[in-house]
């Protein structure tokens, strides 16, 4: 998943305005001061723009880090 990945690292430095050089692996909802209910509805749209996903409610709201988004997209086939 090494591609995707990267695309996955890329998609939530966008969304949480982080510089191009962060580690987002261990970026999680709770320990990102930026990660509020507004930028979480970003990076569901901004993962369903990169990956040409529908991601429906019940599954977003299992996308509480960076490793969930990634274990999420491997389950998907990407």
């Amino acid at each position: 998943m090494s591609g995707s990945e990267d695309r996955l690292q890329a998609v939530f430095r966008a969304v949480f305005d982080l510089p191009a050089s962060a580690d987002v692996s261990n970026c999680r909802q709770a320990n990102t001061p930026t990660w509020d209910s507004m930028a979480h509805v970003s990076l569901v749209a901004a993962i369903e723009g990169e990956f040409g996903l529908t991601i429906d409610a019940g599954d977003s709201l299992t996308l509480t880090s960076y490793e969930s988004a990634r274990l999420y997209l491997e389950g998907q086939g990407v």
